[in-house]
């Protein structure tokens, strides 16, 4: 495993660490050894969410310094966009919380701008990453749109509202017949337009 000793040197990890290290600073507390096991359970998940989403943060972190600025790209509108601006960020809600991403975007007068990196990392066009998408969309399967965004809140690091639940939960069912057929999605649009319903 590499190290980070030179103090010069990023280290887009060192945020996880941190978070590691205090996680297992009060796992060999004196309070943490009354813990019952419940209650040790729940400290492990409440703080080994946030240790994922810095871990994710670190990774999207070195994807962003990585990433080589061109001259010019070409969008899926087929022009080409020559205007370089670096550091643009956005916002992604992840089953583990809130990371941000930051990258080149590239822009020509007339035409809307274009982020290689974002297709690099196949990101949606909202704020809601794939996985927090089919984690709704499978919540919302077992219950209502509010069963299924208590949920999430309580079982995750993400936050959606219920507006934005129904429709990622359309939307993943869209997906789900592109791939698997209309039979297969009028179930599922059945059972999704019930749950919707007051």
């Amino acid at each position: 495993m590499r190290e980070y000793n030179n103090a010069t040197e990023f280290d887009e990890f060192h945020a996880a660490r941190e978070q590691f290290d205090q996680l297992v600073g009060e796992l060999r507390s004196e309070s943490a050894q009354a813990l019952e096991i419940g209650d040790a359970e729940a400290l492990v998940e409440r703080e080994g969410t946030e240790l994922l989403r810095r871990l994710l943060q670190g990774y999207l972190e070195i994807r962003s310094r990585s990433e080589q600025q061109k001259k010019a790209v070409t969008g899926p509108d087929g022009q080409e966009r020559t205007h370089c601006r670096g550091g643009q960020t956005r916002r992604l809600m992840t089953v583990f919380g809130e990371v941000v991403i930051s990258r080149f975007g590239y822009s020509r007068r007339g035409v809307s701008s274009h982020f290689p990196l974002d297709e690099a990392l196949n990101l949606p066009g909202d704020k809601y990453s794939p996985g927090l998408r089919r984690r709704v969309a499978q919540e919302a399967a077992k219950g209502s749109f509010d069963e299924a965004v208590e949920s999430i809140t309580r079982n995750t690091g993400g936050k959606v509202p219920k507006r934005q639940a129904e429709a990622l939960s359309r939307e993943v069912s869209q997906d789900f017949a592109n791939k698997w057929g209309r039979s297969n999605f009028s179930l599922i649009n059945a059972r999704f337009q019930a749950r919707a319903r007051p």
